[in-house]
């Protein structure tokens, strides 16, 4: 039976993360299953009541903000599971067949490498359109092959997060699972979109402010693309998400960050340049992301 590893993130959202543990717990389980906390430099002591309150959850605690895909890498080192199942701390699940549904897709599905849960608004009890992965979003109830994941639900086959390299911990935050996904691809790993598998995400604004998220998300666009995409893929996200970002930054007061985040992105282009000797993804992984309506335009 395989067994399964749930991978939490966490910093400075104490109560968020304690509701996401008491509904985990509440779980049914198989032997070997567990639970990974990794801790990125909480100061609200979350570390502790964790330890306190569910001490069969092994904690990871760091006294420093690493990331989030180098905190998820050091959880996947440091988990024994087969499958590794990626929550944020914001995560409700009310499932109570949650890890059912998980280890026998990943049973059943050889082919599985990694699997993308439906997302719900706990509000509206609806999928937000940016967390459905796939381009046709009214299609939202039907399974599918597709070519990246929402790193706030998911569940990927352990080979297969070792043979695409793990996350990219330069990333520090946003579209890390875009990135891992471009790798996976090419490498002939084979990701799922899988809605019967539900989680709700509250998407909390404790510590995530928002220029943080315009400032790396615009960045790490323009270094993704360029070390992946056919360079009129590279031009035609460049235009959509300046454009883009330019609005949402002059939206809040703060055209700052769109101009730090585009100089971020240029001044990391020559390490992007040279990755792309290797890591660009071949014409036969692009021809089957067409078939699939994959990610590749924006």
């Amino acid at each position: 039976m395989i067994t399964l590893s749930a991978v939490i993130v966490t910093r400075n959202r104490k109560e968020e993360v304690l509701a996401l543990l008491s509904d985990l717990a509440a779980l049914p389980r198989e032997l070997g299953d567990e639970t990974v906390l990794v801790d990125n430099g909480s100061s609200d002591g979350t570390v502790e009541v964790v330890r306190e309150h569910f001490p069969t959850v092994r904690t990871l605690p760091s006294e420093i903000n690493r990331g989030a895909p180098a905190a998820r890498n050091s959880a996947a080192a440091a988990a024994r599971g087969e499958v590794l199942i990626f929550l944020d701390d914001d995560i409700r699940v009310e499932d109570p067949r949650f890890f059912e549904k998980i280890r026998r897709t990943f049973e059943e599905e050889q082919d599985v490498a990694a699997a993308a849960f439906r997302i719900l608004d706990p509000v509206t009890g609806r999928a937000r359109a940016f967390e459905i992965p796939r381009r046709r979003k009214d299609l939202e109830m039907e399974p599918c092959e597709t070519s990246y994941f929402v790193s706030a639900g998911c569940a990927i086959r352990r080979r297969a997060y070792e043979a695409a390299g793990g996350m990219d911990e330069s990333l520090v935050y946003g579209f890390e699972e875009l990135d891992f996904s471009y790798r996976a691809v090419s490498r002939g790993l084979r990701i799922f979109y899988r809605p019967e598998i539900c989680v709700l995400h509250r998407m909390s604004e404790s510590e995530r402010p928002t220029w943080r998220k315009l400032f790396y998300f615009f960045r790490n666009k323009i270094w993704i693309s360029a070390r992946y995409l056919p360079w009129p893929m590279f031009f035609s996200q460049l235009a959509v998400w300046s454009g883009y970002f330019l609005k949402e930054t002059v939206k809040i007061g703060r055209p700052d960050i769109y101009l730090s985040a585009l100089a971020a992105g240029l001044a990391g282009m020559p390490a992007r340049l040279r990755a792309r000797k290797t890591d660009r993804i071949p014409a036969e992984a692009l021809a089957r992301l067409r078939r699939i309506e994959g990610r590749l335009y924006y």
